[in-house]
This record gives C-alpha cells, structure tokens and sequence, in this order.
C-alpha cells in the first residue's frame, strides 16, 4: 500500500486559515490589529502615506463621479522630478538642438573623411 504525502507547509497553510477563520482568531487578530495600529511607528508610517497619495484622492473621486472604469486617475508627474531632469538634460547639452546638430554633422563629416 502506497503512503500518502501530505506536505507540512500545505497542511500548516489550512491550519492557519482555518485558525484565522474562526471566531476565536477573529476576535483575537481584531484586537492585535487594534493594538498594532496605535504604536507610534506605524502611526507615522500610515501618516507619511495619507501625506504623500493625498494629492491622488482627490482624481479618484472625480474619476470615480464620470464613471470610468481604471478610476485610478490620472497621474500628475512629480514637479521636483521634471524640474532636476530638465536641469540635468540642459547641463549635459540634451536641449540644446543647435548645438547637437553642429556636432552631429562634424561627426558625419569627420567620420566620412576615415
């Protein structure tokens, strides 16, 4: 007769959501959450979030008022970031296409004399 192999983390995975799904776990997951939500740490942590998606909640109701389906909204590029790109493109000479073309064309020049 052949033995049946019940893999331990399998049958630990239905204990746990067995535990997890009754009224005992319930009640005491309840009250660890409780708890959990009021330590200082996690206080700043859910306030840093609401801080920095704030800006976004407010796409999302009004996405969510015309009825559109992805009501994610519309995401707004972070201004700071563009800002500290653009600065970088034009000091690494990416915005200036006057420049970037002569260069091109000396290139094409020089590489057509070899």
């Amino acid at each position: 007769m052949k033995a049946i192999e019940i893999k331990y983390g399998e049958a630990r995975k239905r204990a746990r959501l067995r535990w997890a799904n009754s009224e005992h776990g319930k009640e005491l997951s309840k009250k660890y959450m409780k708890e959990y939500r009021n330590r200082p740490y996690v206080k700043a942590k859910y306030h840093e979030y609401y801080v920095k998606n704030k800006q976004h909640w407010g796409e999302i109701t009004k996405a969510k008022e015309r009825k559109v389906k992805n009501w994610g909204g519309i995401r707004k590029e972070n201004e700071d970031i563009k800002r500290l790109h653009e600065e970088w493109a034009r000091e690494n000479g990416y915005r200036d296409n006057e420049l970037l073309n002569i260069k091109n064309t000396e290139r094409f020049i020089n590489d057509a004399k070899k």
